[in-house]
């Protein structure tokens, strides 16, 4: 009886032990199944939000890994779509389709590949800005594990926007700096610009001297302000200058001023008819010029002279260096201090009835007045330029 026993228990010892081990698999199998997605979206998370992951070297390898692991699908997918076209039983249909689907993947292979191949060299040498009229964003993840995206957004000195993700840190400071500063702040970037990863960023109350020497003006236009010269885009006018230059570079006269006509100052010490007309261009910018006649004939007032430009800065159709001012001081960037270092004590200096400040300089010469009036925001920024040169009344 014993030996019966034994021999049944011999019998199931090894059927327990399997049944063991594969309920341990299966345990296994399932802490795996669990534990492994949320262990990996808990890296994923901490890779993509982590300041030292958001910025530099490794948002590149971000660039890199979510870039080239889409394009490594295309390929894939691309292989298979060409292993399945070279079937013999494959209809003609079927062939269009994978045909299609081919050139689709491979399409979007090179375009997601490409930025990253074309901002290699910019690695070492990335390219720089300086940001403003910040904007501070966050779409929030889906579900509860999907990880919250942070962006600045801003403009540079060249009126170009840029988009960037930063970290949740960066994110917060930024705001916590730009609300301190009644909403007055600017950024110091450095990027690559296929990609747009960021790889340095520095906020800033106000900007650094090497801000400017980013981009000079143009070699036409002179520091003095007494030239009454100003750039506005790429070319350099100096007043007076005939109304026609600015049409010849592409600006139009509105429809509502494009009509008008200026009678002629017939006799000595006659006044001068004068009109303020709106200029737009293929840009959508806007400028007011005073426009004069000049001459004894009633002319229409494409023939007229500019005797006065007026840009302001509230409207956002010029940035940085798209106006420029004598010695290159530029609209929504330069400050008060710039201008009184560059141009002296003004001839008069006052405060706006809404706020902000105005400094004014101009020639002592009632026969030929000419003047700029520039005005500042509250935080002494230019945002306001009205530039006169021109009599306003014959002097024979």
């Amino acid at each position: 009886m014993n030996n019966i026993n034994e021999n049944r228990t011999d019998e199931r010892t090894p059927g327990g032990e399997k049944n063991k081990a594969e309920l341990k698999w299966f345990i296994l199998f399932l802490a795996v199944i669990f534990f492994l997605p949320i262990t990996i979206l808990a890296v994923m998370e901490w890779f993509t939000s982590a300041d030292a992951f958001a910025i530099g070297i490794t948002g590149f390898m971000q660039a890199v890994i979510v870039h080239g692991g889409l394009g490594l699908v295309a390929v894939i997918i691309a292989l298979v779509l060409f292993v399945l076209l070279i079937r013999p039983d494959a209809t003609f249909l079927q062939k269009v389709g994978r045909t299609a689907g081919i050139l689709l993947c491979v399409a979007a292979a090179f375009f997601l590949v490409r930025p990253l191949v074309l901002d290699i060299p910019y690695l070492k040498r990335p390219e720089a800005a300086y940001l403003e009229r910040l904007e501070f964003e966050y779409s929030r993840g889906i579900g509860d594990y999907g990880s919250d995206d942070y962006y600045l957004r801003g403009v540079d000195m060249t009126g170009e926007r840029h988009s960037f993700e930063i970290s949740e840190k960066r994110y917060e400071e930024g705001r916590a700096l730009w609300g301190g500063n009644d909403y007055n702040l600017f950024a110091k970037v450095t990027y690559l610009p296929h990609t747009s990863t960021l790889m340095s960023l520095e906020f800033m109350t106000e900007l650094d001297a090497s801000g400017a020497e980013l981009y000079p003006p143009s070699p036409e236009l002179p520091n003095d302000w007494e030239s009454f010269s100003i750039q506005i885009n790429d070319t350099v006018y100096t007043l007076p200058v005939p109304l026609a230059a600015f049409l010849d570079d592409g600006w139009v006269i509105s429809e509502e001023d494009a009509g008008l006509s200026l009678a002629g100052a017939e006799g000595p010490y006659a006044s001068y008819e004068w009109e303020w007309v709106s200029l737009t261009n293929d840009h959508e910018q806007d400028i007011s010029v005073c426009v004069f006649n000049t001459t004894e004939s009633t002319i229409p007032v494409a023939e007229s002279t500019v005797g006065g430009i007026h840009v302001i800065y509230g409207n956002y159709d010029f940035s940085g260096t798209e106006l420029r001012l004598p010695g290159g001081l530029m609209l929504g960037w330069s400050t008060r201090e710039d201008v009184l270092k560059l141009y002296g004590q003004p001839n008069d200096s006052f405060e706006a009835t809404y706020g902000g400040y105005s400094l004014k300089y101009e020639i002592d010469d009632p026969l030929d007045p000419a003047s700029w009036k520039l005005g500042f925001d509250d935080s002494g920024i230019l945002d306001d330029v009205m530039v006169h040169h021109q009599a306003y009344f014959r002097s024979d």
